[in-house]
């Protein structure tokens, strides 16, 4: 399975999932490592823009590879608070991202995206023994967001 991610030199390269410790997201709390990714490129660059107020510029593309029908955490919509798609997000998103992440049973959370629901993001704990051993890059491209976009 191919999955994507967005984001700025020199960061983009890293998996290790560094960036949760400094910056809190919608599926977990700050001082945690976790590394988001999306299904499709297009959602990749949704979400990038959903949380920008100006349009990226000199971003790149990472494309991953893990192995099918790895087993993994899925969370489906139906599953969740009504509010799950707002600003500010609601506190028990992160508490579920919190709870599979200390658990360390899989290294995959499946997630609904907040922009496009009937789209997956896909959440690595890069603390689980199968980060290393499974997790393959295939490439890294410079990838320019069209002005139209903003």
């Amino acid at each position: 399975m191919l999955l994507y991610r967005l984001g700025k030199a020199p960061y983009i390269s890293d998996t290790s999932g560094q960036g949760g410790l400094y910056y809190g997201g919608r599926w977990h709390k700050i001082g945690h490592q976790i590394l988001y990714t999306a299904e499709h490129l297009s959602l990749a660059k949704l979400e990038v823009l959903a949380n920008s107020p100006v349009l990226p510029r000199n971003y790149f593309a990472l494309t991953l590879e893990i192995p099918d029908g790895l087993p993994l955490l899925q969370i489906d919509a139906a599953d969740l608070p009504a509010n799950w798609q707002q600003v500010p997000y609601p506190a028990e998103l992160a508490e579920i991202g919190q709870a599979w992440l200390e658990e360390g049973r899989y290294w995959l959370m499946r997630v609904p995206s907040a922009h496009a629901p009937s789209e997956w993001n896909y959440l690595f704990n890069p603390l689980h023994p199968d980060h290393i051993r499974l997790l393959r890059t295939i490439s890294l491209e410079p990838h320019p967001f069209d002005t139209r976009l903003k």
